[in-house]
């Protein structure tokens, strides 16, 4: 191979430069970011919840703020220390607890249980200090068997993969499945799936250690997502058509009118047309 296609294969098999993994699931560990030029990849999460590093430049700057020599800086700040999950070098991520020692990578975090909260300024917690959620709910009401969002089996006893709607108590989620669709939804559409309770939820989740980009929903940043609404119908499906101009033929504003007129004497589609018209303008 020649230079350059060895430099974007290293680049596309390079993992990132503060949890060392290649693993690329945006909504776990946020985007994974590479700079070709400085020859850096990391995840935006990893970025967030890192101890040593912070947003000193202007979105277009670095990786959305973060400088890259502030990046390498905290590389190397973390390469002295050790995570408690995989004994390997370069733990960035420590528990909020001054007097806790425990340090992590990020994803490593997530095996052990830690909780990273997503606001200013961004602390995260280890299992023994993370935040909890307390049942509260009446005990002669049976409890869910189903995650509300994947309807896979659940079993409903509270802790850090087990997660719950602090409004209506009925919903109960998987960490992963509702930190997935917190992503899917983004800021303005994440909501519980069953009442609909949006800021008491979306508060209950971030304190949880759930994500929420600010965004707008995925599904509304697709380029011609609704395309297929603006489709026109341009044929008559009837049986046996009466139009004497043919089945593509309408003389109402190009729109063709869904009709079963087979039964119907040539000489009374004018005046259906017509009858039809007044109606057909006014819901447009």
């Amino acid at each position: 191979l020649n230079k350059n296609k060895q430099k974007k294969l290293y680049l596309y098999r390079q993992g990132c430069v503060l949890c060392r993994i290649n693993d690329d699931d945006p909504a776990l560990f946020g985007e994974k970011v590479t700079l070709k030029q400085q020859n850096l990849t990391v995840h935006y999460l990893c970025l967030l919840t890192s101890c040593g590093v912070y947003q000193r430049g202007k979105e277009n700057e670095g990786i959305l703020g973060f400088l890259v020599d502030d990046i390498r800086q905290e590389v190397r700040r973390s390469s002295h220390l050790t995570c408690v999950s995989c004994k390997k070098k370069g733990a960035c991520v420590g528990c909020n607890v001054r007097s806790c020692r425990q340090m992590v990578h990020f994803p490593c975090g997530r095996n052990l249980s830690f909780i990273s909260q997503f606001t200013e300024p961004f602390p995260s917690y280890c299992k023994n200090h993370a935040p909890s959620q307390s049942l509260s709910v009446d005990p002669n009401i049976s409890l869910p068997q189903s995650c509300s969002v994947c309807l896979d089996s659940l079993d409903p006893v509270l802790s850090y993969s087990v997660l719950k709607c602090p409004s209506c108590h009925a919903s109960w989620f998987h960490r992963d499945c509702v930190q997935r669709q917190a992503f899917s939804a983004g800021l303005f559409f994440f909501k519980c799936t069953l009442c609909n309770n949006k800021d008491r939820f979306q508060q209950e989740m971030l304190r949880m250690g759930i994500y929420i980009p600010e965004r707008d929903a995925s599904w509304e940043l697709e380029s011609d997502a609704y395309s297929d609404l603006l489709e026109v119908y341009k044929h008559c499906d009837s049986p046996s058509c009466l139009c004497e101009h043919g089945r593509s033929h309408s003389s109402i504003r190009g729109f063709v009118l869904l009709c079963s007129l087979q039964n119907v004497k040539k000489n009374t589609v004018s005046n259906w047309f017509l009858n039809a018209a007044p109606l057909l303008l006014e819901i447009m």
